[in-house]
């Protein structure tokens, strides 16, 4: 992605995040967000527009281009049959929120014996 910016003549601010499309509460998207309300950013690339957000991508494009910011895509996936488009989002998230509950059971057993 960095190489593409550089051959466009782009200056670049990487924001790079581990984290799942699925959740927006991710400090690098948050900070993202802001930088696109600043004058200063004319465009957002992005590699896959699934990574950055799953869910509410077209919405993000809206805030960035009534901010006057276009949003580049670099690849777009191939696309896909509605049924498999579907399954493939109950999938990601039947798997973001079994971690989320398994993640909470761990910590929970972890503070209480850290308090016996």
């Amino acid at each position: 992605m960095l190489e593409h910016c550089a051959k466009q003549g782009w200056q670049t601010e990487l924001f790079k995040e581990i984290g799942s499309g699925l959740n927006d509460n991710r400090a690098q998207f948050k900070r993202l967000l802001t930088r696109v309300a600043d004058d200063d950013v004319s465009r957002v690339v992005v590699e896959f527009k699934d990574r950055l957000a799953r869910f509410g991508f077209e919405t993000f494009v809206i805030y960035c281009r009534n901010l006057g910011v276009d949003v580049v895509v670099l690849e777009d996936a191939a696309p896909k049959e509605f049924e498999q488009e579907f399954a493939d989002d109950i999938i990601s998230l039947v798997a973001s929120y079994s971690g989320r509950m398994y993640g909470r059971r761990g910590g929970r057993k972890k503070k209480v014996e850290a308090n016996e």
